[in-house]
């Protein structure tokens, strides 16, 4: 029988989780990008000091040759960042600004020397490479030497003291400090040295083979009788810790990262560098997004004097600034206003013009319409006359058929039978036709065609032959009894029964 899936449930309280929240969403967050064409190098510093400013900073950050600066300061914004690291590379040297988002000020530094990360780890015996889980909580802020009342002093400290979280003695856990950021100040020259360290810490007063064992390192026994000898021949303590002096030693309040680093034991703490390194010099201090006036600058000083007239310049300028503003956006607005202006009057006359258009085209349909019905009732009175017209030649044509054909019945009858029932015939036949007529054409047939009413005509009078006067001329009965063969007139038969050769009779009739 299959286990049943173990439901999985929140270890952490929602006030925990919410207040977890609350640190990220107020910790100062930063873009490091380049501007410009700069060279491998620089991209790799870029990349190593985003690792720096790691976790509150955006490391997958892709800039394009397109993207400007006006761009990332737009976006900022939104995404609650509050510092930008702009590195560029002069003619003279490589520079690097520093922008407090959105209102400034501008810091611009020269990078007079600068290692990587890799250049740091290659003259190391052991190095160390940061894994994530080291990377999870923000450096602590270590600043040397910036104790000058000066002005610019101050506004550079206070400075890189925001870009940083603000650390919380009473409520701090040990194992989330595990890097260090140190800023030293040179009292000479003002350089400022940036050094990256990872912070370790290992338990004090134990040997070195009491140190593998609490490691969990499993030594090689093999030529020992007893785990004393291995443990009894090192001495007491380890060759590191000579180095390690009295101020290196502290009692840990809490439970640090590593084996053997328990609360209320002794530990040495040790700093590893990780790298990179950057010398910087300060050069100017400007108001605002590198817009405003110049509050420090390493190379010009001015009096109290010129500093007041630079300041009243600035200021008329910015008030000229404004009135050009406002009066372009008086001449635009004005010109919108007149664009409108023309824009509804070409509307209007555009209007009038459709209108008129319109009604010369609805006239115009109008006409055509009229010509169309005028069309359409002339082709349809043509129709209809045609169909008329053709009505009543189909029916003298039907009617000239019939008589003939009652003619030479009645020739073929002699005459003599049929006459009452073929004038019943004709009369419906007339009147059938009439019928027709009126459904073809859809009016009364006229009266020289068919009669209206039921009433018997006239018969037709038989069309008789005439018959000739001489008494050898056949009959219509003779005919008829030549046809069937029975005898009747015969030149040659008469001849054959008065006893006359058939050549002499035909001879005497041809003769005459």
């Amino acid at each position: 029988m299959p286990r049943k899936r173990r439901k999985k449930r929140k270890t952490q309280p929602k006030t925990v989780l919410a207040s977890a929240e609350a640190e990220t969403d107020k910790a100062p967050k930063s873009f490091v990008i380049r501007r410009g064409k700069v060279g491998n190098k620089v991209i790799s510093l870029v990349h190593d000091v985003r690792e720096v400013m790691m976790p509150n900073t955006a490391s997958a950050l892709k800039e394009g040759k397109k993207n400007k600066l006006k761009d990332f300061l737009n976006v900022a914004p939104t995404l609650n960042v509050t510092h930008m690291m702009v590195f560029s590379k002069s003619t003279l040297a490589l520079n690097m600004r520093l922008y407090r988002v959105p209102r400034g000020p501008t810091l611009t530094f020269r990078v007079l020397r600068y290692s990587l990360k890799q250049d740091v780890a290659s003259i190391q015996k052991k190095p160390h490479v940061p894994t994530e889980r080291e990377l999870l909580e923000a450096p602590l802020l270590v600043l040397n030497n910036f104790s000058d009342p000066s002005p610019e002093n101050k506004i550079l400290a206070s400075m890189l003291q925001t870009m940083f979280p603000q650390i919380d003695v009473d409520n701090m856990r040990l194992k989330k400090c595990r890097r260090v950021l140190l800023m030293n100040k040179s009292l000479t020259d003002g350089t400022i040295e940036m050094r990256h360290y990872l912070i370790k810490a290992a338990p004090t007063g134990i040997s070195r083979s009491i140190k593998k064992i609490v490691r969990a390192k499993i030594p090689n026994l093999g030529r020992l009788r007893d785990i004393s000898e291995f443990i009894e021949k090192d001495g007491l303590v380890s060759d590191s810790e000579a180095e390690d002096n009295e101020e290196n030693k502290v009692k840990l309040p809490q439970d640090f990262s590593g084996r053997g680093n328990q609360r209320s034991n002794k530990s040495a703490i040790r700093l590893k560098e990780i790298g990179p390194r950057l010398s910087l010099q300060l050069l100017k201090i400007e108001e605002g997004i590198s817009s405003g006036a110049t509050l420090y600058h390493a190379f010009q000083k001015r009096t109290p004097q010129e500093a007041a007239e630079l300041k009243e310049k600035k200021r008329r300028e910015a008030e000229l600034r404004k009135l050009r503003r406002i009066k372009q956006e008086r001449n635009v607005e004005k010109k919108r206003k007149e664009k409108e202006a023309l824009a509804r009057q070409s509307r209007i006359q555009a209007g009038l013009v459709e209108e008129v258009q319109q009604k010369s085209m609805d006239a115009e349909e109008e006409e055509e319409e009229e010509e169309g019905q005028d069309k359409d009732d002339s082709a349809r009175r043509k129709k209809k006359k045609d169909a008329k017209n053709d009505a009543v030649s189909k029916a003298k044509k039907k009617k000239k058929k019939k008589k003939k054909e009652t003619e030479r019945n009645d020739d073929n009858d002699g005459g003599e039978s049929g006459g009452d029932d073929d004038f019943k015939g004709f009369e419906s036949e007339s009147a059938s036709d009439g019928e027709w007529y009126r459904r073809e054409v859809g009016e009364e047939p006229p009266e020289e065609l068919f009669e209206k009413g039921s009433g018997r005509r006239s018969r037709p009078q038989k069309k008789r032959k005439r018959v000739s006067s001489s008494s050898t001329a056949p009959s219509a009965s003779n005919k008829k009894n030549r046809k069937a063969g029975r005898g009747g007139y015969s030149p040659s038969a008469t001849g054959r029964r008065q006893g006359k050769p058939d050549g002499a009779g035909r001879g005497r009739r041809n003769g005459g």
